[in-house]
């Protein structure tokens, strides 16, 4: 079984029904104490749905990939595939019941191939990989809800992947598996850029890498590709994704996950201190079917978690 992340293409995910899953909850008594219990969206297959951590009553929102929650919890932005194969950016907004909206797809993105988006911080815009068709490139685009204003930031700039954006929202960033790059959002100019590989220490540099920044700016959680250990190499995975902490201030890298798990997409969970990713178990990926799980870690050195037998690319807001 290989590794189930592409940049270029996603394909449905291990074809298997999704009428019935099953949630394995860890009692969370300090978040239901304090009323103050996450949303998570995550998915399964080509469905996304939403849920908190108590698993209550999963409920599917949307057909689609990719999902990210916005940061007040009241849309869930995703990738949506047309019946002919086209990618196009999509927004479901959540009511105050969580009942789910009108999915809203954008025309105003030209082209045929745009996927991941990703919230900014004040939740008014969206920032998405975008194949640029005169350039031949993905390059980075940038969608401003209010008036469905396009624009791609740093055209020059093509080859880039793994788009994430500032704690602040005045700048983003993305890396071209040489260089990160930082891009300023309103001149729409690079900024600077440091090499990819003081960031990711042990890891390989790929196009699937996934950033996600604490609240405060001050960490920075990625998934990247090691080699495997004999375990996975029987199981003809050659490469493990794990879960690293980078530190921009003093810029150390350490390694969260271990070798018992293979663990992609890491999402922060308000505070900055814990945090949810799915991933799954060499026992997991030797069996038939759809092996992802999301789990929960902390980073005081907690093992992980293990919240929902069934979910991947998972994202959380209040």
């Amino acid at each position: 079984m290989k590794r189930f992340k592409d940049v270029l293409l996603y394909l449905p995910r291990l074809g298997i029904g999704i009428l019935c899953f099953f949630l394995f909850v860890s009692p969370l008594f300090l978040e239901k104490a304090a009323g103050n219990v996450p949303k998570v969206i995550f998915s399964v297959e080509d469905s996304i749905f939403l849920t908190d951590l108590q698993g209550s009553s999963p409920q599917k929102i949307a057909q689609g990939y990719d999902p990210e929650i916005s940061p007040r919890g009241d849309m869930v932005a995703f990738t949506f595939y047309t019946e002919g194969g086209d990618r196009m950016i999509g927004v479901v907004p959540l009511s105050k019941g969580e009942e789910p909206g009108e999915v809203r797809l954008f025309s105003s993105i030209p082209g045929e191939n745009s996927y991941g988006p990703r919230w900014s911080p004040d939740g008014s815009s969206l920032l998405f990989n975008h194949w640029m068709g005169d350039l031949g490139d993905w390059v980075l685009g940038l969608l401003t809800l209010k008036d469905e204003a396009f624009r791609i930031l740093a055209p020059e700039q093509g080859g880039l992947y793994s788009p994430f954006w500032s704690a602040r929202g005045t700048s983003v960033f993305a890396q071209d598996l040489d260089s990160l790059y930082q891009i300023d959002v309103e001149r729409g100019v690079v900024m600077g850029k440091m090499p990819l590989f003081s960031i990711l220490g042990e890891a390989f540099a790929s196009s699937a890498v996934h950033f996600s920044v604490s609240p405060d700016g001050s960490k920075w959680l990625f998934d990247a590709e090691i080699e495997g250990t004999e375990e996975w190499q029987k199981l003809d995975i050659p490469l493990l994704s794990a879960i690293f902490l980078y530190t921009p201030k003093d810029g150390n890298t350490r390694r969260l996950t271990d070798n018992n798990i293979c663990a992609l997409h890491p999402a922060w969970l308000p505070g900055g201190e814990d945090f949810i990713f799915s991933g799954y178990t060499p026992e997991e990926a030797a069996r038939e079917g759809f092996p992802f799980s999301i789990f929960r870690q902390s980073l005081k050195g907690s093992p992980p978690e293990r919240l929902f037998s069934r979910g991947d690319s998972p994202s959380s807001a209040h």
